[in-house]
């Protein structure tokens, strides 16, 4: 059963990530980039961090900020392509969570980045890797 999940994606040219949407918050430094996906006034918002040059990963990080600091445990999922996917261990916490993986690999151009969090799992913040 495949579940339907609203994505915010970027484009990242020589990992710089340029927002597809207006809907995304974007931060931009040389040769790194990122995108968000959420509504940081309501319930919350995750974002995916790509640090490398051009086609190359050296590290992705995620986060999430949830507005309502209850305490929960959650585990961050990030997927690179159909061939690169770690999952973090249980991170617990009230309301400021983040995942990063060293990754150390190069990507056929287009691969589309994703991250997700399993204790908020309305959408996804997304990259896509471009020379």
């Amino acid at each position: 059963m495949f579940t339907r999940i609203a994505a915010a994606t970027a484009l990242v040219i020589g990992c710089v990530i340029v927002p597809a949407t207006q809907a995304s918050a974007t931060e931009i430094t040389p040769m790194s980039g990122s995108g968000c996906t959420g509504n940081p006034g309501s319930n919350g918002m995750k974002c995916i961090y790509v640090t490398g040059t051009k086609l190359h990963v050296d590290k992705i990080k995620t986060t999430l900020t949830r507005n309502h600091a209850n305490p929960n445990c959650g585990r961050a999922h990030i997927e690179i392509g159909r061939n690169y996917a770690t999952t973090s261990g249980n991170i617990c916490d009230g309301r400021d969570f983040s995942f990063t993986d060293t990754v150390g690999l190069s990507f056929p151009n287009n691969t589309k980045a994703c991250a997700w969090w399993s204790n908020y799992p309305e959408g996804k913040a997304c990259a896509t890797i471009h020379n």
